[in-house]
């Protein structure tokens, strides 16, 4: 082979090989990108489905499939469990594109993600649930036709009994160290924030009961007959019920006298009949 010959075979070569190499190693059009990193997702592959959705966004910006790989990387993230940065990527494209078609999951999945971060024992800091209960509330304002709106419903029932039992458990705290006063308060608080937890039978009989300890008894019979007014088939709702039979045999409370103020020593007692 002549020297010619050789050179043009290496030039056809150097230009082939480059050319073959990046042919088939990625696809050019956004949308079979795209489709790529969904069946990665679904197989479970979040980090090699991450890449395809970069390279959507990285390539092709102004296209379609852009924001949607945008929603989609959230959605690994939700899936790897990694859930402070689903929420963060769930909330920039909510603010980058309010009236994308799917701006309302991407709310629904952000409460998803704050429930995920709050802690399932009601004693512990509750925060991501009751910042879980704002996306929820905002879901609800927005979006009242959404398909996720039965979705969301259920994440409120079962942060507000997340909720109320935590409230609740504080005032039994109470209870138990025979501090009616402090207990109804927090009874009362459980009662007036969270009025649908399951837990709130419990916490409106409890308060009733710390009111008879602490002879408020016009203030407990009003709590008992309220409970019996709307349970009075459930558990507490009965027990309501006879209660309320013994505090209307209670005497009335006898009132206390009203003291008169004391007279420091620096001051002169007021002269008769001045």
């Amino acid at each position: 082979m002549s020297v010619f010959a050789r050179l043009v075979l290496v030039l056809l070569l150097a230009v082939a090989v480059p050319t073959a190499a990046w042919a088939g190693v990625e696809p050019e059009d956004p949308e079979e990108l795209y489709e790529q990193g969904l069946r990665q997702m679904k197989r479970g592959y979040y980090d090699e489905a991450v890449i395809s959705f970069e390279k959507v966004r990285n390539h092709f910006p102004f296209n379609k499939y852009s924001v949607l790989s945008e929603l989609r990387v959230a959605d690994c993230l939700f899936e790897k469990a990694s859930y402070l940065e689903a929420v963060d990527s769930y909330r920039q494209f909510t603010r980058l594109h309010p009236r994308h078609p799917e701006v309302d999951y991407a709310v629904y999945r952000t409460a998803r993600a704050e429930f995920k971060l709050a802690p399932t024992v009601p004693q512990r800091d509750q925060q991501h649930t009751t910042l879980g209960i704002r996306f929820v509330n905002d879901f609800e304002q927005r979006f009242p036709e959404s398909e996720y709106l039965d979705e969301v419903k259920r994440l409120r029932f079962k942060a507000e009994r997340r909720l109320g039992r935590a409230a609740t458990q504080i005032g039994n705290f109470y209870w138990k160290q025979k501090s009616f006063g402090a207990a109804e308060r927090r009874y009362r608080i459980a009662l007036d924030d969270y009025p649908e937890a399951p837990t709130m039978g419990k916490a409106a009989y409890r308060r009733a009961l710390c009111l008879v300890k602490l002879e408020r008894v016009p203030e407990a019979s009003e709590a008992l007959t309220a409970l019996v007014a709307v349970d009075a088939e459930g558990r507490w709702g009965k027990r309501a019920a006879a209660m309320l039979e013994k505090v209307a045999a209670m005497p009335a409370p006898e009132p206390k006298p009203v003291e008169a103020p004391a007279v420091s020593a620096t001051e002169e007692a007021p002269p008769e009949g001045g």
